[in-house]
């Protein structure tokens, strides 16, 4: 006897969304907007990996691509704040230096330890704090130069 298709569908569909999307974490620049909502659905396929028991298996891939990711993210941000003068660009960049460091000694250390959940548990206060916090840091002066 076959399953009905609602019940195939809640098994197939039925996984929690790790961060979801809230409009409070737009800042209103497209691009950089953009870039955010990637770097979240990023950790929410390696919540989903964890949840599906392939949490192991997509650690590294996952570490590479958030690697990745976020250079290419920093660099587009610092461009964007050198493009209007954000007089605390310095500080800016040495965060994202510093975000990078810690990004990569997580990474590493999940690794070695076969800890994914750490990893993802490192990602989610990571962006959610970059974005909803260190990146609200310059709207004010944004808004303004922008009027």
């Amino acid at each position: 006897m076959t399953e009905d298709k609602e019940a195939i569908r809640y098994k197939v569909f039925n996984y929690d969304i790790f961060i979801r999307w809230e409009p409070e974490y737009n800042l209103g620049i497209p691009i950089i907007d953009e870039q955010h909502r990637g770097i979240v659905t990023t950790i929410n396929s390696l919540h989903f990996g964890i949840e599906s028991m392939h949490g192991e298996a997509m650690l590294h891939p996952v570490i590479d691509m958030v690697y990745d990711y976020t250079r290419l993210h920093f660099d587009v941000e610092e461009d964007f704040l050198k493009r209007y003068n954000y007089p605390n660009l310095k500080q800016h960049e040495d965060l994202h230096r510093e975000l990078i460091d810690e990004l990569q000694r997580v990474g590493r250390k999940s690794v070695f330890n076969h800890a994914p959940l750490e990893f993802l548990d490192f990602l989610k206060k990571w962006w959610i704090e970059h974005i909803c916090e260190k990146d609200r840091e310059f709207l004010d002066y944004l808004a303004g130069t922008l009027r």
